[in-house]
């Protein structure tokens, strides 16, 4: 009998570009297509998406794209995806609407976009897919029961038990326990906070802390989120209200998020609540809240700009307060601190967890995974989402609510499982790492090559050299025209190129007649970045050009 085979393409062994593939011979189901946020050593980098090259050749057999909810480590890499594998996607409604706001009107034209609800059952090749609802940070998230030939397959997406959510539609346990009757024969599962001892806390909880934040605020609050994070939009939105005071939003995602899910009905808030920025500058400072992107201190967001003042129109000005509402990617550590500690120096007060419990989790601590996995009683147990030390974690508490280690795969992204009705198996690994995306550039034309040159340039600066070569001769003509950019201060540079010019000299001195000009640009480039280190320990990148004479 033919086996199922799960191949995690992103999201195992990190947190971020999560994306997996089920294949059972020649059909192939795709559940998320996200992106992950660059790191502090990626300069220039706008995101990652996952590599998914082990589907190149393949798209004839994709059968559909079931989407679990809209947040961008999710759906983020689906406008790339889709102009190669323009397969049926399958969403809920306010998924699906997040994802059309990201998508061109000509993909849009091109990709057949489903809108599915939890209850639903959906028959994708030899799948048959039962969304069911869960809560996260986000309405109209879902899970995944999902019937293949070989058994009963169940992707929790990101989840918690919240028994107050926002929206009143707390996670499906009835389902789950519907599950558990027909036999789960692998539970895919969501670690996030699989270092979290207890419970993760409602998101009504936020509602007192976001009002004990504002009330004594004597000046403007700017509140930053992530753009895709409805229910928390709404929530500033009510305690603004509650407050009398207004609201803007404030970067060209978020207003394009708000004015769908106010359109689909996802954000009921009065029309006369919402200002545009240059109404809301007319009013007193404390009648006013602005809800930014930005909440990872991403440098072109509206929060990075607003930390080094370069925004167009917005200022942060002493009285402010900054809240931010989100909690903080692995890896962006340095980049947020650094955001925090510039809005402090601009005179605002600025909260965020864990100074205040300004942020709740949408993903679901120790006890709750250990319950959901108590009532699957699933034969095989997979962690997903999460960085490696995650999915360890995950594994034991699963083999605490009795599934033997045996029967765990903690695996990272690339490593096939496969599983018949009664055996799991970890198969090869496919290549397979990050695609950089850089403005229209993806994948090779910004590889991990450029990443470190660019980073190797950001560190120790670039000296540029030009010059005229007598190629007949082999001699210099003339003087080297010698600059450099972020190597040192100017003064000490002036300083250094006496002998710079001099070392571009002994490079041309062995030079034989006729010698090219590309071979005596190595040449050249050698003896500067040796000079540089020898008289300054830092070796620049250092470019080049011969001039024929």
């Amino acid at each position: 009998m033919e086996r199922l085979q799960i191949i995690p393409l992103g999201g195992l062994g990190e947190v971020g570009k999560n994306m997996m593939a089920l294949e059972y011979g020649r059909n192939i189901l795709i559940i998320d297509v996200g992106i992950m946020f660059p790191e502090s050593d990626m300069p220039g980098v706008d995101y990652i998406i996952p590599d998914y090259r082990y589907l190149e050749g393949k798209a004839d057999r994709i059968r559909g794209i079931v989407i679990t909810h809209g947040h961008e480590d999710h759906i983020g890499a689906l406008p790339h995806f889709l102009q190669d594998y323009p397969a049926p996607v399958y969403a809920t409604k306010l998924t699906r609407g997040l994802i059309e706001v990201k998508l061109r009107r000509d993909l849009q034209k091109q990709v057949k976009i489903e809108t599915m609800t939890p209850g639903d059952v959906l028959s994708i090749g030899p799948f048959t897919v039962e969304p069911y609802h869960v809560c996260h940070s986000i309405p109209d998230t879902v899970g995944l029961g999902i019937t293949t030939p070989v058994g009963l397959v169940v992707h929790s997406g990101d989840y918690k038990l919240d028994n107050t959510p926002v929206d009143g539609w707390p996670t499906d346990i009835s389902k789950l326990a519907e599950f558990s009757q027909r036999g789960v024969l692998v539970l895919l599962s969501d670690s996030t906070n699989a270092d979290h001892p207890g419970r993760t806390l409602s998101e009504r909880s936020l509602d007192t802390t976001l009002a004990d934040v504002f009330r004594p605020a004597k000046g403007r609050v700017i509140v930053a989120t992530f753009a895709s994070l409805i229910s928390r939009i709404e929530q500033v939105m009510r305690v603004a209200e509650s407050l009398n005071r207004k609201v803007a939003i404030a970067g060209t995602s978020m207003v394009k998020n708000v004015r769908m899910a106010r359109r689909l009905g996802y954000l009921d808030v009065p029309d006369d609540l919402i200002l545009s920025l240059q109404e809301i500058n007319r009013l007193p400072p404390n009648e006013v809240v602005i809800i930014a992107t930005g909440a990872q201190g991403e440098p072109r967001s509206i929060m990075g700009r607003l930390a080094t003042g370069r925004h167009s129109s917005l200022r942060v000005v002493p009285g402010d307060t900054v809240v931010l509402s989100s909690h903080t990617i692995p890896g962006n550590e340095e980049t947020v601190h650094r955001v925090i500690n510039r809005l402090f120096q601009r005179g605002a007060n600025v909260v965020y967890h864990p100074v205040a419990p300004v942020h709740v989790s949408g993903h679901a601590s120790q006890e709750e995974q250990k319950f959901v996995i108590s009532v699957l009683k699933p034969k095989f147990f997979v962690p997903i989402h999460g960085e490696l030390r995650h999915l360890h974690l995950h594994a034991a508490l699963a083999e605490e609510v009795g599934v033997p280690r045996e029967n765990s795969a903690v695996v990272e992204n690339g490593y096939v499982l496969r599983f018949s009705e009664d055996t799991m198996e970890i198969g090869e690994r496919l290549p397979g790492g990050y695609v950089f995306v850089d403005g229209p550039w993806v994948g090779d034309a910004v590889s991990p090559e450029v990443i470190r040159r660019r980073h190797e340039l950001r560190e120790s600066g670039v000296c540029s050299v030009a010059f005229e070569y007598d190629l007949d001769g082999g001699k210099l003509v003339g003087l080297p025209r010698i600059t450099g950019r972020a190597i040192a201060t100017e003064e000490a540079l002036q300083e250094l190129l006496p002998g710079a010019d001099e070392a571009v000299r002994a490079a041309l001195r062995g030079i034989s007649p006729r010698t090219p000009a590309t071979t005596v640009e190595r040449a050249v480039e050698r003896s500067l970045s040796d000079y540089f280190y020898r008289e300054a320990r830092n070796r620049p990148e250092v470019i080049a050009h011969a001039i024929l004479a």
